[in-house]
């Protein structure tokens, strides 16, 4: 489940990125098929349920926007950022704490 919100937070900032590049159509691929599904029937694990539906709010703005499943091999960049990504959040919010002011 960490791999899906990793790659679902990923997607959310791609989406408000080219929103901010004014960006009007665009298709979106990703080797996540949980995600893929949960975007497409709008049925998702709790897990991921603020994360899709933020997705599915900014996707609304797009002229014309599409989300398909691809396999892994053919997205190995962008599944490894999303996991670094993920990684560096993890690291950052467990130094946080141990440096938070009392």
């Amino acid at each position: 489940m960490i791999i899906a919100i990793a790659e679902s937070l990923a997607l959310r900032e791609a989406i408000i990125t080219c929103q901010n590049l004014q960006i009007k159509t665009v298709l979106f691929e990703s080797n996540a098929s949980q995600l893929v599904k949960s975007i497409h029937d709008g049925h998702c694990p709790t897990e991921l349920y603020g994360v899709v539906s933020d997705i599915l709010f900014y996707a609304s703005a797009f002229e014309f926007v599409n989300f398909s499943w691809i396999p892994r091999e053919r997205n190995v960049i962008a599944d490894r950022l999303a996991k670094d990504a993920l990684l560096v959040s993890e690291t950052l919010f467990v130094g946080d704490a141990f440096t938070a002011p009392n």
